[in-house]
């Protein structure tokens, strides 16, 4: 029996619209968006979603968007008593808590995608590297080394933690802080640059393209309403003309949606000179 079937027995039948057809999970806990009219009736969804699999532990409802410096959203524990967990992808490990640090269980594939380009040796900065599901499926599969950003206190303790869950200590550094800050402070150049903040990452090309190498390549991720992705490719190849380089898109990929008709899109280029 799905959720919506479950909980048409237990809720009135004018609010059955409004009934979540869908769910995140992460590890164990299970992240859900109720509707306000569907407020007295949350603990009930709650508990009816855990009693229908086995293995969600800790059921969460998102009650607001993610927003702020460290991209976070609000939650409120429905279900459980605790909000931090172990989360398997890929053959890696990683403990999270969803109400510290952003992730999402979503771009497992995403990621997924981006190890298979990496080549053995290829010298990595991965920025906005959260707790650091690019970084340590990379570095898990690739014989590579990788430097990590994160500003967000919580997120680098867990990134820290994960790396030394995957027993990459040596293979990934990190630097807790902003990018506008440490990355112009770097003294090397890179074979690829990861950017997996789509709120704001093409705000920071400017200074990805300072420390790639030629030849090498940009991972950056943005959001747009799926009629306007050329728009994105003009904007990008025009940013890196102002900073004197020439780009060249690879490819891209809608890889979820925000809203109605607004995507986030991941754009793959190369840096011609």
């Amino acid at each position: 029996m799905n959720l919506k079937t479950a909980l048409k027995e237990k809720i009135p039948q004018k609010y059955h619209t409004y009934i979540p057809r869908s769910f995140e999970i992460i590890g164990d806990i299970a992240i859900i968006n109720i509707a306000p009219e569907l407020t007295s009736y949350k603990k009930v969804i709650a508990q009816t979603l855990a009693s229908l699999h086995s293995n969600i532990k800790v059921v969460l409802s998102k009650t607001g968007d993610i927003e702020g410096e460290y991209r976070l959203a609000d939650y409120e524990l429905l279900f459980g008593d605790r909000t931090e967990t172990e989360y398997k992808e890929n053959t890696c490990r990683f403990m999270v808590d969803p109400t510290k640090t952003y992730f999402s269980s979503k771009l497992g594939t995403e990621r997924q995608r981006i190890t298979d380009q990496v080549k053995d040796k290829e010298q990595i900065l991965c920025m906005f590297a959260g707790i650091g599901p690019f970084p340590i499926n990379i570095a898990r599969k690739k014989d590579v080394t990788i430097h990590a950003i994160e500003i967000n206190p919580d997120a680098a303790k867990y990134l820290e933690k994960n790396i030394a869950f995957n027993k990459l200590k040596g293979r990934i550094t990190f630097e807790i802080g902003s990018v506008a800050d440490l990355v112009p402070k770097l003294e090397k150049k890179y074979d690829r640059i990861i950017m997996p903040a789509p709120k704001d990452a093409e705000d920071f090309l400017d200074l990805a393209l300072e420390k790639i190498k030629k030849g090498g390549i940009i991972n950056l991720y943005t959001f747009t309403p799926e009629e306007e992705i050329e728009t994105v490719f003009k904007r990008l190849e025009k940013l890196a003309n102002d900073h004197n380089k020439k780009i060249k898109i690879l490819d891209h990929r809608l890889c979820g949606n925000i809203g109605i008709c607004q995507f986030r899109i991941a754009v793959d280029m190369k840096i011609l000179n």
